[in-house]
């Protein structure tokens, strides 16, 4: 171990490093820290994910605008490929003329002297720390690598406390979430509410930038956007349409698949959206009754934002949304058939009121006519006052056979013509699902006969149900 100022410094570095919980500051800290004790001018900490490559590049020593012109992350090719492929320090006078060399990046500060120490917790790769352009040397010493190499390996211990602590944070964040979503679902009523607060409730949760929920339209073969959340509200209207099958949130619906796609670029299924540069997506089917009825998709604006915990929360999130559709598709069916019992007891006690007093009065009529009739021959002068007498009871019946008919009027046209009332659930309609809809008769709606009015109504009245049913 490096003796005197060095294994201060060590130690300090350390110390300052295991203060810290949260994951990118460490990663952060880690990338300062070994430049400082290496007295490079620059320094990279390269993350590996679990297919070994690079996931993460955390910079030290470039201007933020100017990592920002360097571009995508490394690939981890050329030296820094062979640091991660072999595990062991590689230390270098001019890292261009190595054999591996591929080159320095556009934009990149000029680098010369090298050194590369992989940073290993329990026998597995986490990252690579690498170093260039010694101050005030030519190139890296062999102390210089040991005493970044003993760093590297408390890093690695600070690196997977971090990472557990984190893990654990978002599971906590992901069962609170999963219990919310379950607990408001139930009792929302109103399905673009529903899709909207699942929307909501993600992107609070998770910080997502963006979050979508499509809804599919079977009837024209086509994703809709129904409810979205994140830097793309207000530049994505809602009721947007594109074709089944298409971009990755098409492709999950037509083979019924969750995608995660940690780099877009490189997915052919991915359809850009004109001015959001998206780097990941994941999108999972909702699905009801072997049906897919939605999607959820959720953007990164980083490669390698998502891991298999967001596809497993966001799965269990469409289970919940799944439960919360059929919900309200019983609920609906269920209050159709209350409203369809209820006609048909309104119409049975219409009946009895029809058969116990209209029908009685009739028939009490009717046997006046036949008395008058036995009495014309024998007092013809008594016949005419009873005849009128007959005509008013029947007048009178005739007033009231007109209010059992009223009665049978659908309430929404109690008052109202029947052109009145379709326009109102016109409105209604276009206000519940974004179609446009437009009513050509034909004819003159106000001027069709009463008898033809309720039955036009409730054809009406079941188109207009399926239609908000498929929207």
């Amino acid at each position: 171990m490096p003796e005197g100022p060095s294994q201060s410094r060590l130690y300090e570095a350390v110390w300052t490093l295991t203060s810290e919980l949260s994951l990118d500051v460490v990663l952060q800290k880690v990338a300062d820290l070994s430049r400082e004790l290496s007295g490079a001018s620059y320094s990279a900490l390269g993350v590996v994910g679990e297919d070994g490559k690079l996931v993460q590049f955390v910079t030290s020593g470039i201007s933020q605008r100017g990592r920002e012109r360097i571009g995508r992350i490394p690939e981890g090719k050329g030296v820094l490929g062979v640091v991660l492929k072999e595990g062991k320090p590689l230390r270098l006078a001019d890292l261009t003329q190595h054999p591996a060399s591929v080159g320095i990046p556009p934009y990149h500060p000029k680098m010369q002297s090298f050194l590369g120490v992989p940073i290993i917790f329990k026998g597995r790769v986490l990252g690579d720390l690498y170093l260039t352009n010694k101050i005030g040397a030519e190139e890296f010493s062999q102390d210089d690598e040991t005493l970044v190499t003993l760093f590297a390996a408390q890093a690695a211990v600070v690196i997977e406390n971090a990472r557990l602590f984190e893990n654990e944070a978002r599971r906590s964040a992901q069962l609170d979430l999963l219990n919310r979503l379950g607990r408001e679902l139930t009792r929302i009523f109103d399905l673009d509410r529903v899709l909207q607060r699942v929307a909501e409730l993600l992107q609070e949760g998770f910080n997502y930038q963006n979050v979508q929920v499509f809804w599919v339209d079977q009837a024209r073969d086509a994703l809709q956007v129904r409810a979205l959340v994140g830097l793309v509200q207000g530049q994505v209207p809602l009721g947007t349409t594109s074709p089944l099958g298409q971009g990755i949130p098409g492709w999950a619906a037509r083979n019924r698949q969750t995608v995660l796609s940690n780099d877009v670029s490189q997915d052919p299924r991915y359809v850009p959206l004109a001015g959001f540069a998206i780097c990941a997506q994941l999108a999972v089917p909702v699905i009801v009754k072997d049906d897919v009825v939605a999607v959820i998709n959720v953007d990164g604006m980083e490669p390698h934002a998502f891991d298999e915990s967001d596809a497993k929360t966001l799965e269990t999130a469409a289970d919940q949304l799944a439960v919360a559709v059929e919900n309200l598709q019983l609920n609906r069916q269920q209050q159709e058939q209350f409203r369809r019992l209820a006609v048909v007891e309104e119409r049975e006690r219409i009946g009895r009121d029809l058969h116990d007093g209209v029908i009685q009065s009739i028939y009490a009529i009717g046997l006046t006519l036949e008395d008058i009739a036995s009495q014309s021959e024998r007092e013809p002068g008594e016949v005419v006052p009873r005849i009128g007498g007959a005509v008013g009871d029947l007048n009178r019946v005739i007033g009231d056979i007109r209010g059992y008919i009223m009665d049978l009027r659908p309430r929404e046209l109690q008052g109202r013509r029947l052109d009145e009332g379709l326009d109102s659930l016109i409105r209604y309609l276009e206000d519940r699902t974004g179609v446009s809809v437009r009513l050509d008769a034909g004819i003159d709606l106000a001027s069709l006969d009463e008898r033809y009015v309720v039955n036009l109504w409730h054809i009406f009245q079941e188109a207009f149900s399926n239609i908000e049913k498929y929207a």
